[in-house]
Order: C-alpha cells, then sequence, then structure tokens
C-alpha cells in the first residue's frame, strides 16, 4: 500500500476528504529527499513552485494529520524550531545530526538491520516500534569557522 493510499484510505474512514493541498503536502515531502522542512518552509515551497493556493494555517493542520498517520516525523529542536520528516517504510532508518552552532540539520542513513542487531544485544524482552536517533555536534562549516577563529 502506497503513502498515498494509506492517506487516501485513513480519510476516508474518518470521513474526510482527500483535498488536493493534503496529497501536494504528502507529495512536498517525499519529493524533498529527506529533507527536514518547517511549516514555513513547505508553505514556501507550495507557493514557490505550485499553482495551488493554500493558507499557512492549511499546510500546518495537513502536517499535524500526517504526523498522526505516521506518515511524518516531528523533530523538535533545542531553539523550539520543530521541522518534520518523511517516514519512508523502507530497509533504512534516518538519523538526524543537528549542528550545536549554526542549527543546520542533515539526515544520515542507518540500516535497520545492523541497528537492530545492536538494539536486540542490549535490551530484551522489549518490542522496538520506532526509533529516533537525534545526533549533535558541529558541522564542516562552523569547525572551520572555529578554527579561523583561533
Amino acid at each position: 500500500m502506497t503513502h498515498e493510499d494509506i492517506l487516501k484510505t485513513t480519510l476516508k474512514n474518518r470521513k474526510q476528504r482527500m483535498t488536493a493541498q493534503r496529497e501536494l503536502i504528502l507529495k512536498t515531502f517525499m519529493e524533498s529527499n529527506g529533507k527536514l522542512m518547517s511549516v514555513d518552509e513547505v508553505f514556501q515551497e507550495i507557493k514557490n513552485k505550485r499553482s495551488q493556493r493554500t493558507s499557512k494555517m492549511t499546510v500546518k493542520r495537513s502536517i499535524d494529520l500526517l504526523v498522526e498517520l505516521k506518515l511524518l516525523r516531528e523533530i523538535k529542536f533545542e531553539n523550539s524550531d520543530t521541522k518534520y520528516e518523511f517516514i519512508r517504510k523502507e530497509d533504512e532508518q534516518d538519523a538526524v545530526m543537528i549542528c550545536l552552532r549554526c542549527n543546520k540539520a542533515k539526515n544520515i542513513k542507518i540500516k535497520k538491520k545492523k541497528l537492530m542487531e545492536i538494539i536486540n544485544e542490549d535490551i530484551s524482552n522489549f518490542r522496538v516500534k520506532n526509533i529516533s536517533l537525534k545526533i549533535t555536534g558541529y558541522c564542516e562549516d562552523c569547525l572551520t569557522d572555529s578554527i579561523k577563529e583561533d
């Protein structure tokens, strides 16, 4: 079952419609290549590149729905920013690397099989449903800048 099918079926069960805006927002995330995006960024993406007209509140409500349906993952940053990422149903798990200086975020892929091997060694009698990895440190640009400052 595709992500669009999941969304359509869930909306139908809730007696809600599959709107062009909801489908467009889901596709925006699916085409983002793992990029983390805020509500504002999704709104700007739709506004700049698409012919659809939508409000920021519609984008926010649609994103909240997609998070609830587990099609998007919400990632809260320490400076209170919130970004979202598309959840793939593949054999790879995304981990998020966040720079402590500039707050730039980047996704990296980790093979789920290897991750589960590590987890299963350390955790017994626990059924894993979801894994969320957040790695903090300093990006290449900030490391270079701090070297220049020294």
